[in-house]
């Protein structure tokens, strides 16, 4: 559950139910219900049980659209409100589920489950207090060949800090450093605002002293949730680099075929860097289950932009992600990248990342 929080034991068949629904690991549950729906006359607790397992199969998005329904058709029906209170908690959005809350109380005040529901709202924003929601650092090293001089050794150290900053917002910190043979080390930070149907986010970058890398970037990116299988993913950046400016925007679509699974496609142009136009592409496959561990495989064709110019470069990585528990997480990846007249860089990283209320 969002922020480890646990369901709060109310009358609202969402609260009592995601659970119980979590423990019977039934993900497709859903298709079941969502015909039962579709072929019956509206009503209120088929809506909110809808609601539970969407919530339950951690699709919550879905969640909040049912009981958007629900309250739109029964507005006055108590236990439809507190199931919206609950969703928008577990979405991560308290003011709004604070106001829901206090709009029941108004006409219900001894409804059932509501102190220990403020309870709980209180217990997350006492964690939050904190600010501090999750950190990570990695280094690799790799092996690069090239076709005229003897093999490199690269290595990278990269540490990330990430903070809320409000009820549905984040700011993530990174420091990269990456030695060559020079040493380029660059300063991020991100922004990212949770969407009712994704996300949106835009980032800055800067490289003091960039001998390789670019001298400043700006980023921004975007995910819309289409239906609880398909999102569409964006992005684009602008980039300076000591002797080009390029412009990069990338479009794809995000698949999920199975609750764990995901497939991404998604496109990249390149304007700038030398030359009017380049295009390339990435796939990616990813199984994250919770609690268990995870792998992904990547694929990638695209215009790679450094220092020296904008070249062809081809990619291959996979990697896996084990969780240690209590929010820990130790990541693996492999990287096998050949960069057009100039590189062949073979990497091995391994990262640890911590997650304030990971399991």
């Amino acid at each position: 559950m969002l922020f480890g929080l646990q369901p709060v034991q109310a009358k609202t068949q969402v609260a009592a139910d995601v659970e119980n629904i979590s423990a019977q690991s039934q993900p497709r549950r859903s298709e079941q219900l969502e015909k039962e729906v579709a072929n019956s006359p509206p009503d209120s607790e088929r809506l909110q049980r809808l609601a539970s397992v969407y919530a339950a199969e951690g699709d919550l998005a879905s969640a909040k659209r049912t009981i958007d329904r629900a309250l739109a058709l029964f507005p006055d029906d108590n236990d439809v409100k507190m199931a919206n209170a609950n969703i928008l908690l577990w979405q991560g959005r308290l003011k709004q589920s604070r106001l829901q809350a206090d709009d029941v109380a108004r006409h219900y005040p001894d409804y059932p489950g509501l102190a220990e529901f403020r309870t709980a709202l209180e217990r997350v924003q006492d964690d939050r207090a904190a600010r501090l929601i999750g950190a990570a650092v990695n280094v690799g090293v790799a092996d690069v060949s090239f076709p005229l001089r003897n093999n490199q050794t690269w290595t990278t150290q990269v540490g990330s800090a990430s903070f809320r900053v409000s009820d549905s917002g984040s700011l993530t910190t990174t420091i990269d450093m990456e030695q060559r043979e020079q040493s380029d080390v660059r300063l991020v930070a991100e922004y990212a605002h949770r969407l009712d149907n994704g996300f949106v986010s835009i980032g800055v970058a800067a490289t003091p002293n960039a001998d390789f890398r670019e001298k400043w970037s700006v980023r921004a990116a975007g995910k819309y949730n289409v239906s609880r299988s398909l999102s569409i993913v964006a992005d684009g950046k602008l980039a300076d680099y000591s002797t080009n400016m390029v412009v990069a925007v990338g479009a794809g679509l995000e698949y999920r075929p199975a609750p764990d699974f995901f497939l991404t496609a998604r496109t990249i142009n390149l304007f700038g860097g030398g030359e009017n136009y380049r295009f390339g592409g990435v796939l990616r496959g990813d199984y994250r289950p919770e609690g268990k561990v995870g792998f992904f495989v990547l694929a990638a064709e695209y215009p790679d932009a450094e220092a020296d110019g904008t070249r062809q470069l081809r990619s291959f990585a996979g990697g896996m992600v084990v969780p240690l528990g209590q929010g820990w997480t130790l990541r693996l990846t492999g990287e096998d990248d050949r960069r057009e007249n100039s590189y062949h860089r073979r990497a091995v990283n391994v990262g640890i990342g911590w997650r304030f209320g990971g399991s």
